[in-house]
């Protein structure tokens, strides 16, 4: 943190001071805040989801500064977002939590303990102490001394667990007594009646009510965040929701667009643009704190651990990505167009169009697995298909469809969601020159792809369409019939005259070879089928420019190194 900017924060005022934390990494939205006198305040002025999100960005053991400023009902947030596992509470959690506190002081823990669910508190203390109700002893206990703690006279302590939270549970119980011996007898009341099935039912319920109030629903309700509508329909369908109601959260002018407003963390998303150059600074508020609560949705629909971070983020960004696939979808790019959309349309309405129409890509997809004899079960990886052909349509049928980064020059190799309209072009891009190979393949080789024979025929064995399509082509080449019939070894080396050029550098491909593959093609294919080829065509041939080009005939040519053709092996 620069002088400057700790300068800059300490001379605003209390609500700017807040906003000017939005955004920050947690370490220095930390540093800002303790060096503002107002210290407590800001943290109390935190809702439970940005507290914690901040403390467990530090990590616990670094936030014990934080923590002990915030309020117990922020406390009790805390727990209800860290320390449940669906429907099951994680009483480890709560101890961590609670040793973050110790540094305050078991004063502060034990007030922070009192101010959660009482059910919750007995279900921790039951893991550690069984309590004995005097009155009803009627021979002296047959316990070692040194586990028995009697506070009073009507309930004797037995401590049954024995870890390193044990001390802890220890001072609780001490301090619980002597500041509120009412809660301390209900307390042991509770332990010794209680059912342990009862206590977390209730618990649960208590959770699940405030969750639901900060727009968390739980698992079976937030499903419907992910429920299909007709992106041809969606006018009407919009039409028949209340229309949102933010005319007075408009810039003034939307000509004047300053597109250093998007912060520069996110990416330059037309609906980050959109958000920052059509909207006030409370309009921004507005439309980010409803794009929060859908957030909340996806993350209660897939049930994330609200403390896996990478699992949060990647619930935000999903939020984010399908938000803007919808806009861009309706607006077409257009910036005004955009803004209006999100000036008048429920965020949630959006992000199910985003979604329905990756799931319209993925119903492309399966009808496309059925014309190959393949149902969408069974054809999440179609062996004999290329790379990426193969890792893109596993991807687009996917539960929820994704996109394959190998499409993306310098993408990632592995998969992730949707994030712009150019994702689904490519993707249908993609489909479309996979719905063509099975009659490319049958009008220069006679085969079909489509057929069980063929399917038995290459089952096991690592071929591909590519390898069976460019034997052909240079088998024709090579004045043959244009089959599939593997080359052996001592064919390779005349395989290659056929096909390259020699010259300076990496041998290129004739023009006679291309010329007589281009006029094959012209012949047997019909002019809409040999455009959908097209790129597909190209791929095998530069495959064999890439593979035989560099290759010296005068050293032979290794049947082992040769990837681009079928080889029979000896």
């Amino acid at each position: 943190m620069s002088v400057h900017e700790e300068k800059e924060f300490l001379n605003l005022p209390f609500r700017q001071k807040l906003e000017f934390l939005y955004g920050l990494s947690a370490r220095r939205k930390r540093d800002l805040i303790l060096s503002a006198p107002e210290a407590p305040r800001l943290v109390q002025s935190f809702s439970p989801e940005t507290l914690f999100y901040t403390l467990k960005e530090i990590g616990l053991a670094d936030a014990g500064d934080l923590l002990e400023m915030a309020l117990p009902e922020q406390i009790k947030g805390l727990i209800d977002l860290d320390c449940w596992h669906k429907d099951r509470p994680n009483l480890g959690r709560i101890q961590e939590w609670l040793e973050a506190l110790s540094e305050a002081g078991r004063s502060r823990m034990a007030e922070a303990l009192i101010g959660l669910d009482f059910e919750l508190v007995t279900l921790l203390f039951r893991r550690y102490l069984k309590v004995h109700r005097l009155e009803e002893a009627q021979q002296s206990l047959d316990v070692p001394v040194d586990l028995i703690v009697q506070f009073d006279d009507y309930y004797a302590v037995e401590f049954v667990g024995h870890d390193a939270g044990s001390a802890l549970i220890q001072e609780l119980l001490e301090e619980i007594f002597e500041r509120d011996y009412e809660y301390f007898g209900n307390l042991m009341e509770e332990i010794y009646w209680g059912v342990e099935a009862e206590l977390e039912e209730h618990a649960y319920q208590f959770r699940h009510a405030r969750l639901s109030d900060r727009g968390f629903p739980d698992f079976f309700e937030a499903q419907n965040v992910f429920a299909y509508l007709s992106p041809r329909q969606f006018e009407q369908i919009k039409s028949a929701h209340v229309k949102c109601s933010r005319e007075g959260v408009l810039t003034e002018n939307l000509e004047l667009l300053d597109y250093a407003l998007a912060a520069p963390e996110q990416d330059n998303s037309l609906f980050n643009t959109a958000l920052s150059a059509g909207f006030s600074a409370a309009g921004q508020h507005q439309l980010r704190s409803e794009s929060a609560l859908v957030a909340n949705q996806v993350l209660a629909a897939r049930a994330v651990d609200f403390g896996d971070l990478e699992a949060v983020q990647k619930a935000i960004r999903l939020a984010h990505d399908y938000l803007n696939v919808a806009l861009e979808h309706l607006a077409g790019g257009d910036l005004r167009t955009a803004v209006e959309y999100l000036r008048d349309t429920h965020q949630k309405l959006l992000f199910r169009l985003g979604v329905s129409l990756t799931i319209d890509l993925r119903s492309r997809a399966e009808r496309l697995l059925g014309s190959l004899g393949l149902s969408s079960k069974e054809g999440r990886d179609v062996s004999y298909l290329d790379s990426p052909y193969r890792e893109a349509l596993s991807g687009f049928l996917h539960r929820l469809p994704e996109f394959y980064g190998g499409l993306d020059e310098k993408g990632a190799i592995t998969w992730r969601a949707f994030r712009r309209m150019r994702d689904l072009h490519i993707g249908y891009r993609v489909l479309d020159q996979i719905e063509a190979m099975p009659a490319l393949l049958r009008a220069v080789t006679e085969l079909d792809v489509a057929s069980a024979g063929f399917r038995v025929q290459v089952a096991g064995r690592e071929i591909r369409l590519s390898q069976i399509l460019s034997t052909a082509l240079v088998r024709h080449g090579m004045g043959e019939k244009a089959q599939a019939r593997a080359f052996n070894a001592t064919e390779l080396v005349r395989a290659r005259a056929v096909m390259v050029a020699n010259g300076q550098g990496p041998g290129r491909l004739k023009g006679t070879f291309r010329e007589q593959i281009d006029a094959l093609l012209r012949a047997r294919l019909a002019p809409q089928a040999l455009q959908r080829s097209a790129d597909f065509v190209t791929s095998c041939l530069s495959l064999l420019e890439e593979e035989f080009g560099r290759l010296n005939p005068k050293d032979g040519i290794d049947p082992q190194c040769i990837r681009s053709l079928l080889i029979r092996h000896a």
